[in-house]
C-alpha cells in the first residue's frame, strides 16, 4: 500500500499548491488512515498530520503514540508533545508552533473539533474539505476493497432475510453478526477491529417508515413492508445492501407502491454516467415521485457516496454541487414512507463507470423474490 499512500499524498500536495496554501492540518482518523494506513484511536489527545506543498509530512503526536507512528511507511518527520493536558511549553499547541507560523495560509478539515479550532485561532485556519475531495474518486485498489465489502454486504442481507418470520423478533438478524464476522475472517484472513464494523438490521413494519430509528430487538415482524439493511465496513472500506420485503402476500396497493419505488430507482440508474450532476439525478427522481402524488411521503435524498465511510461524498441530493465522475461509488436508494404503516426502500452500492454504472452489490430486487412466504 506504500505506492497507494505516496500517490495520495502527492495529490494532496498538488492540491495545496494549486490553492496557494502553505499547509494543511489533517486531524480525522479516517483522513490519517487514507494518507498513511495508520490506525489509531486518539481519545482526548490531539493528533495532526501537517502537510505542505513540498516535502514530507510532519506528524505532531502525543509521546505515547510516537513509537507507533514510527511504523508508518510514508516518509515523515515526528514532533512529540508530552500529554493532554500539559504544562505550558509542553502542549500540542507548543508542538504545532514549532512547525507552523502565524501568517501562513493554513487549511483544516471540516471535522476538526471545536476545542482544537479555538486553540489554533491565531493561525486563522481556513476550513476546506481537501481529503474529502481526494476521496471522491476511488483508485483500482479502493474499488477492489469496496467490491469485497459488497459481497459480504449481500451475504449479511441474506442472513437477515433468512431469519425473518411473521411473529418473530427482528433479533434474528442481529444474532447472525458473529457468523458473518467469522466468515469474513475465514475468507479474508482478518477483520481489523479499528477499520471494520458490521450492522445487520431490520425495520419491521410499521417502523420501516422511520429509516433512522434504531430497531429494538423486541420489534416483531408483522404484515406490511419490512426493510432489511446490511451495512458493513470490512478492513477499511464499506458497502451497503438494503431491501424492502414482505412476509405475507402483499396487497395490490403495497405491490403498486413497491413498483413505484423500483421505477424511481431505475430513473436514477438510467442517469448515471460521468459528467452528470448529482443534483439533477436527485431532482429528476424526486420530480417523478412528486408527480405520482408522493410528495408527502419523501424523507431523504436519492443517495450518497460510499468508500472508507458508509456515508461520504458525492451527495446525490437536490442542492448538491457534486458532478459524477468515473470510479466514484454511490448508493441509489429513493424511499417512500407512511407514518404508522411502513416504508419502501432498496439500496445498492454502485460504481460509476466510463459509460454508465455497475452495481457492486448483487441482490434480487423484484417483488416475487422479496415476498418470503
Amino acid at each position: 500500500m506504500n505506492d497507494e499512500h505516496q500517490g495520495r499524498y502527492a495529490k494532496l500536495r498538488a492540491s495545496l499548491a494549486s490553492k496557494g496554501l502553505d499547509a494543511a492540518l489533517i486531524t480525522s482518523t479516517d483522513s490519517i488512515y487514507y494518507l498513511t494506513g495508520f490506525r489509531y484511536v486518539p481519545f482526548e489527545r490531539a493528533f495532526f498530520l501537517v502537510a505542505r506543498p513540498e516535502g514530507d509530512p510532519v506528524i505532531v503526536t502525543p509521546r505515547i503514540e510516537a513509537e507507533n507512528i514510527a511504523t508508518i511507511a510514508l516518509p515523515h518527520r515526528i514532533v512529540e508533545y508530552v500529554d493532554y493536558p500539559a504544562l505550558p511549553g509542553e502542549t500540542y499547541l507548543d508542538a504545532l508552533g514549532s512547525v507552523l507560523s502565524v501568517g501562513e495560509r493554513i487549511a483544516v478539515e471540516p471535522s476538526m473539533p471545536a476545542e482544537i479550532m479555538a486553540g489554533i485561532a491565531d493561525y486563522a485556519p481556513e476550513v476546506m474539505p481537501l481529503i474529502e475531495t481526494l476521496r471522491l474518486v476511488k483508485s483500482a485498489d479502493e474499488i477492489r476493497r469496496v467490491e469485497t465489502a459488497a459481497r459480504y454486504s449481500d451475504l449479511g442481507l441474506r442472513m437477515i432475510m433468512d431469519a425473518a418470520r411473521l411473529g418473530n423478533s427482528i433479533k434474528g438478524g442481529y444474532d447472525r453478526i458473529p457468523e458473518l464476522r467469522a466468515e469474513i475472517v475465514r475468507r479474508e484472513g482478518t477483520f481489523d477491529q479499528y477499520t471494520s464494523s458490521i450492522w445487520l438490521g431490520a425495520w419491521a413494519a410499521p417502523f420501516s417508515a422511520q429509516p433512522h430509528r434504531f430497531p429494538e430487538p423486541s420489534d416483531t415482524f408483522r404484515e406490511g413492508p419490512n426493510v432489511g439493511l446490511s451495512f458493513l465496513r470490512v478492513n477499511g472500506y464499506s458497502a451497503e445492501t438494503e431491501r424492502t420485503f414482505f412476509l405475507h402476500a402483499p396487497s395490490a396497493e403495497e405491490a403498486e407502491i413497491f413498483a413505484t419505488m423500483l421505477a424511481a430507482c431505475d430513473i436514477g440508474y438510467d442517469m448515471l454516467r460521468p459528467g452528470i450532476s448529482a443534483h439533477e439525478v436527485d431532482h429528476r427522481v424526486m420530480t417523478f415521485l412528486r408527480a405520482e402524488g408522493f410528495g408527502d411521503n419523501l424523507l431523504h435524498r436519492v443517495g450518497h457516496g460510499i468508500g472508507m465511510g458508509g456515508h461520504e461524498g458525492p451527495w446525490v441530493a437536490e442542492g448538491s454541487d457534486d458532478v459524477l465522475e468515473e470510479n466514484m461509488i454511490i448508493s441509489i436508494e429513493p424511499g417512500l414512507y407512511w407514518r404508522g404503516q411502513g416504508g419502501y426502500r432498496h439500496s445498492d452500492t454502485v460504481l460509476i463507470t466510463s459509460d454508465g454504472y455497475r452495481k457492486l452489490t448483487d441482490f434480487s430486487r423484484d417483488i416475487n423474490a422479496m415476498t418470503l412466504v
